[in-house]
């Protein structure tokens, strides 16, 4: 049985009379790592400011470890942030930032240095205490900022994007290392991006959030396989969505198959990014359906004719607009 540790009840928030959040209902297990998951302005920020006390709902409650602490202050809240900014002390060292929260709780300064000890060890950040903040890349100031918030074992780490002002390779490499922190202490991680491919690498699940609402929550695969809604299946992976007989279906373009199939169509694109060849056709019904296959760009050029086909078992239906 699943051991909820935060329970959003009917959250809604508006800002000058526009809502933001609509009746947000969530629960969270002890442990997890769970993503909220949207595009600019969808309300993720909002709900973990609330969780947090940053913010207070118009309406509904939080509940942690059994506790309403809807209107507690954030300092009385055992919950911890790490900020896309870092928000690191400039005018302290690295020893002093990590610790700053253990000094306000009057904690021993032999115990504070251990402690403070431990979470460099676990952000792979041993001999920088007394470097100060300035002088660290910005990796480095990211683990700094993790590890201030890990220091004082709170039941709930909020991450809000706090990869986004990394580098590619320095962002997945730092994808990995949150994951493995996160089950090495077991703290129940909340994280916020728009980042899909973020999303589906590093959650136990996933909150797909859309216009103050939640869209769908599920595992990735969950997500990624069978999305529930039009909106679902082309934010998380740009899945094609082809309509016949007033019914909406999700394809994934790696189940699309080149030159063999019942549908004839013309090559509009072939483009090549990442690693990833994408062939984009338009079929004679006027619907655009997307190829993709790893490795280098595919012969074949626009303007030629092709069939397309697919398996019918990687059809998924789905509900609305995109």
């Amino acid at each position: 049985m699943a051991d909820t540790i935060l329970s959003l009840k009917n959250i809604k928030k508006s800002f000058d009379g526009e809502n933001v959040l609509n009746n947000i209902s969530l629960d969270i297990d002890r442990g997890e790592f769970i993503t909220l998951l949207g595009s600019s302005g969808c309300g993720k920020t909002t709900t973990i400011r609330i969780i947090a006390g940053l913010e207070t709902p118009d309406s509904g409650k939080v509940i942690l470890n059994g506790n309403d602490i809807t209107g507690l202050a954030p300092e009385k809240r055992d919950v911890n942030t790490v900020f896309q900014n870092y928000a690191l002390f400039p005018h302290m060292n690295v020893e002093k930032n990590i610790g700053y929260g253990l000094r306000l709780k009057k904690m021993p300064n032999n115990e504070i240095k251990k402690e403070v000890n431990k979470a460099l060890s676990l952000v792979q950040l041993e001999g920088f205490e007394k470097r100060n903040t300035t002088q660290l890349s910005g990796g480095q100031r990211q683990r700094v900022a993790i590890a201030r918030a890990i220091v004082n074992k709170p039941s709930v780490l909020l991450l809000d994007e706090p990869l986004g002002a990394l580098d590619l390779l320095l962002r997945r490499q730092m994808q990995a290392e949150l994951k493995k922190l996160q089950k090495t202490l077991g703290i129940t991680f909340i994280y916020i991006t728009h980042d899909q491919e973020e999303a589906l690498n590093m959650s136990s699940r996933i909150v797909v959030m859309r216009d103050g609402k939640i869209e769908q929550i599920g595992t990735p695969s969950e997500i990624y396989d069978k999305p529930i809604s039009a909106f679902v299946a082309e934010f998380v992976g740009g899945a094609n969505l082809y309509k016949d007989e007033g019914k909406t279906f999700a394809i994934r373009s790696e189940h699309i198959r080149l030159g063999v199939g019942e549908y004839e169509g013309v090559v509009i694109e072939n483009s090549f990014m990442a690693g990833l060849s994408k062939v984009r056709v338009r079929l004679k019904d006027g619907q655009e359906i997307i190829s993709s296959h790893m490795g280098m760009n595919i012969a074949i050029n626009p303007g030629e004719e092709i069939n397309i086909g697919w398996d019918k078992n990687d059809m998924v239906e789905v509900q609305g607009e995109k």
